[in-house]
């Protein structure tokens, strides 16, 4: 069984593994989040704080823009799947693709 924080760590890796520029970064108080990097400066902070994973989109100056709600649940393991739900409305919200 994965800790929160593996399943961060590897769910970063494996949407860097899909092309996206993406890290695992502690935002505070213990929480572990994923965090894109957007086209225009921002960042899509991906994490588990409800039953589903949700990210919070803010833009270059750290202002908050709006919010992405999944189906897919917080308490999964399969890093596969979660990437998988992450990766399109990641990139719907201006995530930043690596290029090669």
């Amino acid at each position: 069984m994965l800790t929160e924080d593996e399943i961060v760590d590897a769910v970063a890796q494996a949407l860097t593994g899909l092309g996206l520029v993406a890290s695992s970064q502690e935002t505070g108080g213990g929480i572990n989040c994923v965090v894109l990097v957007r086209n225009d400066g921002g960042e899509i902070v991906w994490g588990t704080a409800d039953v589903t994973w949700g990210a919070a989109i803010s833009d270059a100056d750290g202002e908050y823009l709006s919010a992405i709600e999944t189906t897919c649940p917080s308490d999964s393991q399969d890093i596969s799947a979660i990437a998988e739900a992450l990766f399109a409305p990641s990139v719907k919200n201006g995530a930043v693709v690596a290029q090669g």
